[in-house]
C-alpha cells in the first residue's frame, strides 16, 4: 500500500482522536460560567458563614492568637490575617474578599477577581487551620486552576460587548447545529481541572476499599448513626434499613466509577453526572459536612458536555416565551451594551516572532501545570511519593477521607460547662443550664462544623485546649453578672449498636481550668482515654 493512499486514513484516525480527547478533556464555555457562578455563590457563604466567629477564630483575642498559631503552624506567616489580630482588620479583609467574590460570581474582571479571591481564601484558611475539613482544601486547588481558564466568556459582564457568538447561536434553531457556534475549550488547564475531580474520588474510593462495612452494605447504617452530623433526612433515613444498605453499595460503586464521568461522553456522562449531583444533593440534606455538596456540584457542572447546556437554553427560552423574539432581544442587549462596551485593541504590538513565543511559554506553562496536578494526583492516591524532598506538603491532607475505610462506630458531643458563683452551672455554648442527660441532637451542641473540627483538635495540643477554655471563661463572664469560677469541657462518646441494648456512653475531660486571673490548668486527664475515633470524621 503506497504513502499516498495512507494518508487519508492516517489523517481520519488522527481527527478522530482528537475529536475523542477534546469530547473527554474539554470543558464547555457555558459550563465554566456555571462553575463560576457556583463557586461565588460558595465563596460568599463561606466568607459570611466564617463572620459570625470572626473573633473568636481570627482575632488574638480569640481562641487562637497569632503568636500560638505560628508556633504550632509556620506557614501561617505568609498569611494576609495574620498581619494583625485586630478585629477591624479582619472585617476588612472579610469585605475584600466579599467584593473579589462577587466580582467573580458577576464575571466582572474575572481573572483578576478569581487571583483575589485565591490569595483571600488561602489566607484566611491559613489563619485558621484547624477548622478546615476537606472541602475547604478541594475549593482552594479548584480555584487555583481556574485561573487558568476562561471563566468570563460566557454570562459575565466581561462578555457583555462579546455579542457575536450569542448572535450566530440565536439564529441557528437545531440545538446541535448550535453547539458548533459554542465549541468545548481545550487546554491542559481544562484537562488538569477534570482529572484533579476524578482524583478525589479514585482516593476516596481506594480508602473505602480497604476496609469492611462498604463491602457489605453496613456504612452508610453506621454513617447515619452519627447524631453530631445528621441532619434533616438523615435523622430518619435510620429507619429503613434496606435502603441504607442499597445506598451503601451505590455510592461505593459511584466512586469508584468516577473515571466514567471522563471517559463517558453525551448522554452517557449528562447521565452519569446526574447521578453524582442528586448524590450530593442527598448528602447536603443528610449530614452536616461544610462545604462537600456545594463544592461537589460545582466541580459535577465542568462535565456537563454542549448537548446539555443547548437543551437548557432552548428549554428556557421556550419557558419565557422568547424563542421567537430571540434575535430581537439580541440586538436589544447589543444595542445595550455598546455604550458600556470596553474598546478592544485592535491586535498586540508585540512582533511575530515575540508573540510566538509568547504563545509558546504560555503553552508550556500550562503543560507543566497539567503534568504537576497529574504528580499532587498520584501523590494524593498514595501511588507514589513524589514529594519526598517538600517536607512542608503532605498530600494526605488534601485527600477527601470522609467515612474511608470505615465509618466510625461511635460518636460524641461536646459540653463546655462554666461554674459559676451562686447560679447552676451553665453550658457557655448553648447559653443555658447544664444538661445532665444524653442531648436530643448531638448535632445542636456546637454552633456550626467548625466548632466541632477546632474543638476535635484540642486533644492535639494542651497549649491550645488551655487558650480555648480561658477564651470560654471570658464567653461565660460576657453572659452573666455573677463570678465565672471555672470552666470544663468534656467529651462524651456513645458507641454505636446496629442490633442489641445501647451502651452506655463515658465521658472524657478534655480541659479544666480555673477562671481566676493567669491560673493554671487544674486537670486535663488525657493520658488514661482511648482514642475518639468518631471526632475524626
Amino acid at each position: 500500500m503506497s504513502t499516498r493512499s495512507l494518508r487519508p486514513r492516517v489523517d481520519s484516525l488522527r481527527a478522530r482522536t482528537r475529536d475523542a480527547l477534546e469530547r473527554r478533556l474539554g470543558i464547555d464555555a457555558r459550563a465554566l460560567a456555571a462553575f463560576r457562578i457556583a463557586v461565588g455563590l460558595v465563596l460568599l457563604f463561606d466568607i459570611g458563614h466564617r463572620s459570625r466567629d470572626l473573633r473568636t477564630f481570627y482575632t488574638d483575642g480569640g481562641v487562637l492568637p497569632r503568636a500560638m498559631l505560628v508556633d504550632q503552624y509556620p506557614a501561617a506567616e505568609y498569611s494576609i490575617h495574620a498581619l494583625s489580630g485586630a478585629a477591624w482588620v479582619q472585617a476588612l479583609l472579610f469585605g475584600c474578599a466579599a467584593a473579589a467574590a462577587a466580582a467573580l460570581l458577576v464575571g466582572y474582571r474575572t481573572r483578576t477577581a478569581t487571583v483575589l479571591s485565591l490569595l483571600l481564601l488561602v489566607s484566611v484558611q491559613a489563619r485558621n487551620p484547624f477548622l478546615l475539613n476537606g472541602a475547604d482544601r478541594l475549593l482552594s486547588q479548584l480555584l487555583f486552576l481556574a485561573i487558568f481558564l476562561p471563566l468570563g466568556r460566557r454570562w459575565a459582564i466581561d462578555a457583555l460587548g462579546d455579542t457575536g457568538d450569542v448572535e450566530d447561536a440565536a439564529r441557528e434553531p437545531d440545538p446541535e447545529r448550535r453547539s458548533e457556534r459554542t465549541p468545548r475549550i481545550v487546554t491542559p488547564a481544562t484537562a488538569a481541572m477534570l482529572v484533579s475531580v476524578v482524583a478525589v474520588f479514585v482516593s476516596n474510593a481506594l480508602g473505602k476499599a480497604e476496609g469492611d462495612t462498604w463491602h457489605t452494605g453496613e456504612a452508610l447504617h453506621y454513617a447515619l448513626r452519627l447524631d453530631h452530623m445528621t441532619v434533616l433526612l438523615g435523622d430518619h433515613l435510620v429507619n429503613y434499613p434496606l435502603l441504607l444498605t442499597v445506598g451503601t453499595f451505590a455510592w461505593m460503586g459511584l466512586v469508584t466509577g468516577a473515571p466514567l464521568m471522563i471517559l463517558f461522553a453525551g448522554r452517557l456522562r449528562i447521565a452519569y453526572v446526574a447521578v453524582f449531583v442528586a448524590a450530593a444533593t442527598g448528602m447536603a440534606l443528610s449530614m452536616a459536612v461544610g462545604l462537600f455538596p456545594a463544592v461537589l456540584v460545582g466541580s459535577f457542572l465542568l462535565f456537563l458536555p454542549p448537548r446539555f447546556w443547548n437543551a437548557l437554553e432552548h428549554t428556557l427560552a421556550v419557558a419565557v416565551g422568547r424563542i421567537d423574539g430571540l434575535d430581537r432581544g439580541v440586538a436589544v442587549v447589543r444595542d445595550a451594551t455598546t455604550r458600556v462596551r470596553r474598546p478592544r485593541p485592535a491586535g498586540s504590538a508585540l512582533p511575530t516572532p515575540t508573540q510566538r513565543r509568547v504563545r509558546q511559554c504560555r503553552s508550556f506553562l500550562l503543560a507543566a501545570l497539567l503534568i504537576g496536578v497529574a504528580c499532587w494526583n498520584v501523590g494524593v492516591l498514595g501511588v507514589a511519593d513524589p514529594f519526598e524532598p517538600v517536607d512542608a506538603v503532605d498530600p494526605a491532607d488534601h485527600e477527601w477521607s470522609m467515612f474511608a475505610p470505615d465509618p466510625s462506630t461511635s460518636y460524641g458531643w461536646y459540653v463546655v460547662e462554666a461554674e459559676i458563683d451562686g447560679e447552676p452551672n451553665r453550658d457557655v455554648l448553648g447559653g443555658t443550664e447544664r444538661r445532665t442527660d444524653r442531648p436530643p441532637d448531638a448535632a445542636e451542641t456546637v454552633p456550626s462544623f467548625r466548632w466541632r473540627k477546632y474543638m476535635n483538635s484540642l486533644s492535639d495540643s494542651d497549649e491550645r485546649a488551655d487558650r480555648f477554655a480561658a477564651s470560654m471563661c471570658e464567653r461565660a463572664r460576657s453572659r452573666t453578672d455573677s463570678s465565672v469560677e471555672a470552666v470544663t469541657v468534656t467529651y462524651t462518646e456513645q458507641p454505636i449498636r446496629l442490633e442489641g441494648e445501647r451502651e452506655a456512653p463515658t465521658t472524657y475531660t478534655v480541659v479544666d481550668r480555673s477562671c481566676s486571673a493567669d491560673d493554671a490548668i487544674a486537670d486535663r486527664n488525657r493520658e488514661s482515654r482511648p482514642a475518639l475515633t468518631a471526632r475524626t470524621q
